[in-house]
């Protein structure tokens, strides 16, 4: 499988330690293309790389103060491409952090705790599957129309066939 063709994943998370093991855990268990970023304003700086997901902590700025935390960046991230899915991810346990972030348009919550990567690893399983179900969606509308439109030919033409009496004159034709 090329590069070209996996799922691209970005990571964004202002602790080396914990991005480094998150992309190794993921890049074993998973074939997707993966780029990371200390913070969100470099993730935002490359969107136009159309990740399909990003892992975005919820506080980032704990090594550089000025940066943006990660409900900033979600809110950015999804302004500018709101089919672009987000899991949020941090230490937070509280209940009112996970029901902001998914209010702001994240696709869920991970809480970061010894089964984390596990969680998030089957997290982005999830947003591939839903992916795929949403582009079979789109193709099953596409085919309906073209359906739709092939039956109006269809009726079209033998209402005109008949109304002139081709039909009716040359059974058979």
């Amino acid at each position: 499988m090329a590069n070209s063709d996996l799922r691209k994943v970005f990571l964004v998370d202002d602790d080396p330690m914990h991005l480094q093991m998150l992309k190794d855990h993921l890049s074993s268990k998973l074939k997707v293309d993966i780029t990371t970023f200390s913070t969100g304003e470099d993730c935002l700086a490359n969107l136009d790389k159309n990740p399909d997901v990003i892992v975005l902590d919820y506080y980032l700025n704990s090594v550089e103060k000025s940066a943006a935390n990660g409900i900033e960046i979600l809110k950015k991230i999804k302004a500018r491409n709101a089919d672009t899915e987000v899991v949020m991810l941090s230490g937070q346990e509280k209940i009112e952090i996970a029901v902001e972030t998914m209010a702001s348009g994240a696709f869920d919550y991970v809480i970061k705790n010894e089964s984390s990567f596990l969680r998030t690893e089957n997290k982005l399983v999830n947003v591939f599957k839903h992916k795929k179900l949403e582009d079979n969606v789109k193709l099953y509308k596409k085919g309906l129309i073209v359906m739709g439109v092939v039956v109006v030919l269809v009726v079209i033409t033998s209402i005109i066939l008949v109304s002139t009496g081709i039909a009716t004159e040359n059974p058979g034709w």
